[in-house]
């Protein structure tokens, strides 16, 4: 086996070290979401939309946005409708194609969801400095750029 460069090494730290971030946070997260009658998906989907409440996406386009196939996404949609988180409208000119959008009440237990959060997250971030977290989100943007514009990278 040949020998990784210093960089090599420390590029497969990051990555490994952002995999542990990623299954511890998510454990958390499913964990706090429970008493928000909402799962990683449902919440991941409202939170989406929160950014921009106004807008209205289809089910292919939000399918590919959340990176997630499109039976899977409709499930999702039809929970949270059923919960009365988000409206969803036929297009006009094609029946088939449906418009999802965020509403009042999706918006609320989004935010709700935020502020049941917010103790831990407290916790969390309490020994860092903002610069430190600044830095972090810079380095992390970064990353999280080159991801997204090379999805298609095997």
């Amino acid at each position: 086996m040949h020998m990784l460069t210093e960089k090599q090494e420390l590029s497969f730290k990051v990555m490994i070290s952002l995999g542990i971030i990623n299954q511890l946070s998510d454990a958390w997260l499913s964990k706090a979401l429970e008493p928000c009658g909402l799962n990683q998906s449902q919440f991941n989907l409202l939170n989406h939309f929160s950014h921009q409440p106004e807008r209205e996406q289809t089910i292919s386009q939000l399918a590919q946005v959340m990176q997630m196939n499109q039976p899977g996404l409709t499930k999702v949609v039809n929970k949270l409708a059923e919960q009365g988180l988000v409206d969803i409208r036929k297009d006009d000119a094609d029946g088939r194609k449906k418009w999802i959008k965020i509403n009042a009440d999706g918006l609320a237990r989004v935010q709700s969801a935020f502020a049941s959060f917010l103790p831990v997250i407290n916790q969390c971030f309490d020994q860092w400095e903002n610069d430190e977290m600044r830095q972090m989100l810079q380095h992390t943007d970064k990353l999280k750029a080159w991801l997204d514009n090379n999805r298609d990278a095997s």
